[in-house]
């Protein structure tokens, strides 16, 4: 029987639908008639493969072409043996043999046709064996094809080759995490979504798709959670619709109600990256970038840090106060869930006032927008204290600010000058507890943007706009040093730049001299 061979079992962890899986999955919908999760999807595909093999081996026994000690084997037949994983043997020759306990026998020469090994087995046995007992569902076992074993160690590579290849069919379609048949779906026409458009927008707030749903009377004859699919469907795919509720609490808004900084992100927010060396930080520089909460700082920075407890707080950045924005950070991250879709709606409750407002977390670009009002009214400067503290639900944070007792203070003003950044001491009018070293005001705002458009433009290094900036700021400095965190914020106002690559820049450079707990000074002679 030349050419015996086992059907090839998928290769999991390179898993690949093929046109018989889409047949399956195709035909599992219509048996279902309703949608199906990606897990669903990959345990039926699982299990469908284990039962295959399973139908296999039946047949296979049937035929006599698996080993069994039972039978007789003449030379020139083939035969799979389950205690070797069913590899494929040869019969060479045929000879007698004997034994107290099972009598007179055969003995078969076999080779085996992967390793070519030869080995003798037992046949034509009289008395029966344990292995002529065995059924397909002990040789499954044998063979470990456990669908749990295989999902929990597979599943996450098979999901993704799944959904890869089902968007890529026209006949399915997906909303989050489930999965249909085009053809199957109720129909969502333009009125529909009108009506939907219109109950948000006289709620004022987020309505869950079951909430649209009352609005819309679709026919009866439909099941609910099939109306609910195909409501979600049409609302992803219309651009006045956003969804913005948490992962598997599918919630929608109205895009116009969302604030600018939600489609587009702000130019202060936005960094090109700055090539640094690693090895210039040192363990005390890597607690100061630990200090500061910024998003583009690379993770692996925090990846030893405890999680965040029920509250944090962090000193407001410059780009987030110019932005209107809070960075989502390692720190942050907890307090802003991840959605269905890239936003997520979050419920503010000002913490000292007690009102409420809408916050619009970007998981992909690390913020959360919505908060430019929230700092115009409590007059937020940089550096000023936010503290964060879970809700009653996954969305709903609470947001609080430390009002000044001192209402008038000194504080650093960043002007332009002859096309250079400089710096004064002024009294100014405060009404927010704030990190003194972080903070700096802007004495002219559009003249300091047109200099950062301009050092944008000409390619300044970090270096030279350190260069320029550091004697500055040593002007107000009688210790003769400049902390970390005043530097963060001077180059922030001309330069997006995050710690790392600001730390790096000034620890490569003989003519900046780190002092210790955070302060740095400056040898002109060294430049």
């Amino acid at each position: 029987m030349e050419g015996l061979a086992l059907k090839q079992q998928p290769q999991w962890e390179n898993f690949e639908l093929k046109f018989e899986d889409i047949e399956f999955l195709y035909e599992l919908f219509l048996e279902k008639g309703q949608p199906l999760s990606l897990e669903e999807l990959v345990r039926a595909l699982v299990g469908r493969a284990r039962e295959e093999r399973k139908k296999e081996l039946a047949k296979l026994a049937e035929e006599g072409l698996i080993y069994r000690p039972g039978n007789s084997y003449r030379p020139g037949q083939e035969f799979f043996v389950p205690a070797f994983g069913f590899a494929r043997a040869s019969v060479l020759s045929v000879r007698p043999g004997y034994n107290p306990d099972y009598g007179e026998f055969e003995v078969v020469k076999v080779k085996f046709a992967d390793s070519g090994e030869v080995r003798e087995f037992a046949s034509s046995l009289k008395k029966p064996h344990k292995l002529d007992r065995e059924t397909p569902e002990d040789w499954i076992a044998r063979l470990d094809i456990d669908v749990q074993a295989v999902i929990e160690r597979y599943g996450q590579a098979i999901g993704s080759a799944v959904a890869r290849r089902l968007a890529s069919e026209e006949e399915f379609v997906s909303f989050g995490n489930l999965w249909f048949l085009k053809a199957l779906m109720p129909e969502i026409h333009e009125g529909y979504l009108n009506i939907a458009e219109a109950a948000i927008e006289v709620a004022q707030r987020p309505l869950s798709t079951a909430e649209i749903l009352k609005h819309l009377e679709l026919p009866a004859t439909q099941p609910a959670n099939l109306q609910i699919f195909a409501l979600n469907v049409a609302l992803a795919r219309d651009n006045r619709f956003v969804q913005v509720g948490p992962k598997g609490q599918p919630l929608w808004f109205l895009q116009r109600f969302a604030p600018p900084e939600v489609t587009q992100e702000p130019e202060r927010l936005a960094y090109s990256a700055l090539p640094y060396r690693k090895e210039l930080l040192s363990q005390e520089l890597i607690e100061i970038i630990q200090s500061i909460d910024d998003e583009a700082t690379e993770p692996e920075f925090f990846a030893d840090l405890p999680a965040p407890g029920d509250s944090v707080t962090i000193a407001l950045p410059y780009h987030h106060l110019r932005s209107g924005t809070l960075p989502i950070t390692s720190k942050t991250a907890p307090f802003f869930p991840e959605g269905e879709s890239d936003v997520t709606l979050i419920n503010f409750t000002d913490g000292v006032k007690g009102e409420k407002f809408y916050g619009w977390a970007i998981r992909s670009r690390k913020y959360v927008a919505g908060l430019r009002d929230w700092y115009e009214k409590i007059g937020a400067t940089v550096g000023a204290y936010i503290t964060l503290s879970r809700g009653k639900s996954p969305t709903e944070v609470i947001i609080k600010y430390t009002p000044r007792r001192i209402k008038k203070d000194w504080v650093k003003v960043a002007k332009v000058q002859n096309e250079r950044l400089t710096f004064e001491i002024q009294l100014r009018q405060l009404t927010c507890d704030f990190d003194e070293l972080m903070m700096i005001v802007e004495g002219e705002r559009e003249r300091i943007d047109a200099l950062k458009r301009k050092m944008d433009s000409t390619g300044k290094s970090l270096y030279e706009i350190l260069l320029q900036i550091f004697p500055e700021l040593l002007k107000l400095s009688p210790q003769g040093t400049v902390h970390t965190l005043t530097l963060y914020t001077a180059v922030n106002l001309i330069r997006r730049c995050p710690p790392p690559p600001l730390l790096a820049e000034l620890n490569s450079h003989p003519c900046f001299i780190y002092k210790g707990s955070g302060y740095w000074a400056f040898d002109e002679s060294k430049v």
